[in-house]
């Protein structure tokens, strides 16, 4: 029986872990932290629509494939684990207040007619029929798009953890910093203080931590960690269904009547405290939005590190110059949706099985300065 370790217990590392446990792997997960937190729990746990008829680049294929992905693993979870992770198609509405907010609209209409996603433009009289509580004197342009989709991360990650428990996966939280030990070109265990876990394959899935992890290897990632910050207010007054989006800002409403806000995007290096300027320009964004968001319906506010990369496009496969390393990580805003996808591309790249999807594009040694 093949053992793969994985370095990192986000919503990526414990993806994997369960599609190697399934394909019949021994599977241990080491975490620096908290199992199922960082990145992956601070997000909104939105799902863009996508179409994998017409999709053609492969990022746009990774991204329907984890769509069809999602809707086929909630109900797998909920089945082994009972725990129901909130994925529901719950339809998004495109906000937009300024001339550049609009400009930047038109860009994605085209897009989504390149894609053939639905969406269906909405009169001012319409939106305000609609989403009556919804400040709209000063949207230029709405579009709905009823394909978007939704998860409640920290549930998908509970369901996660428990799943992988089910299965038998070693979960260790905490770890003191991992050390590789190689023969050769070849990884043959890490240390963790004074445990020693040798494996067949190790695949680092550490996000905006990646980075640190592989640089005793000599590996060079170029990669930054990107600050947002969420606000989370309750919305009893009032009854949101859809996600609305405006630019870079969302409003995500769960179903047990609370609203996610975000996000910031912010180059803090690995600060994940919250600031007070972030929540303010969330707490204006929401506010201004929807009038009844007041200050005194605001509960909570957090911020996690998102990882990002130097030309947009996750680290997908083989780490250089090791025969059996890997690494999966660097998917930005999306690595929540797009982990199930994820997970099956790196489960047929480990069983060197062709993957689903063209996987040059993601390759890490597609960066020029990446190596020792």
């Amino acid at each position: 029986m093949t053992h793969s370790i994985v370095v990192g217990a986000g919503v990526v590392g414990l993806s994997i872990a369960w599609e190697l446990v399934k394909r019949g792997h021994r599977v241990t997960v080491v975490e620096r932290g908290r199992i199922g937190r960082q990145a992956s729990w601070a997000g909104a746990g939105i799902l863009l629509p996508a179409n994998e008829q017409t999709a053609v680049h492969p990022l746009e294929q990774l991204t329907a494939l984890s769509n069809r992905l999602h809707a086929e693993w909630s109900a797998e979870l909920r089945s082994e684990t009972g725990i129901d992770n909130g994925y529901q198609v719950c339809g998004g509405v495109y906000l937009a207040r300024s001339a550049g907010e609009q400009a930047a609209l038109a860009g994605l209409q085209s897009f989504w007619d390149e894609c053939q996603i639905k969406y269906c433009p909405m009169s001012s009289k319409e939106l305000a029929k609609r989403y009556n509580f919804i400040e709209t004197s000063q949207i230029r342009a709405a579009m709905s798009v009823p394909e978007e989709a939704q998860i409640r991360n920290p549930l998908h990650l509970l369901a996660l953890e428990s799943v992988c428990q089910l299965r038998g996966v070693d979960l260790v939280s905490h770890a003191e910093e991992v050390v590789f030990e190689t023969q050769g070109n070849e990884l043959v265990a890490i240390r963790l203080g004074e445990r020693r876990i040798t494996a067949d394959v190790f695949c680092v899935a550490a996000g905006a931590w990646s980075s640190q992890v592989l640089s005793p290897l000599g590996i060079q990632l170029p990669m930054i960690p990107v600050r947002g910050q969420m606000l989370l207010y309750q919305s009893s007054r009032f009854v949101l269904k859809t996600i609305l989006n405006e630019g870079s800002r969302y409003i995500v409403p769960r179903q047990d009547g609370h609203l996610l806000v975000g996000s910031t995007t912010e180059e803090a290096g690995f600060q994940s405290l919250t600031t007070a300027e972030g929540i303010r320009e969330l707490k204006e964004f929401a506010e201004r939005l929807i009038p009844k968001l007041t200050s005194e319906r605001l509960l909570n506010s957090w911020a996690g590190l998102r990882p990002a990369t130097y030309d947009g496009f996750p680290y997908l496969g083989k780490i250089p110059n090791w025969e059996n390393g890997f690494v999966a990580t660097g998917h930005f805003k999306v690595g929540l949706q797009q982990s199930t996808g994820t997970a099956v591309l790196m489960a047929e790249l480990i069983e060197t099985q062709t993957p689903t999807v063209e996987m040059a594009v993601f390759a890490p040694s597609r960066v020029p300065e990446f190596g020792v």
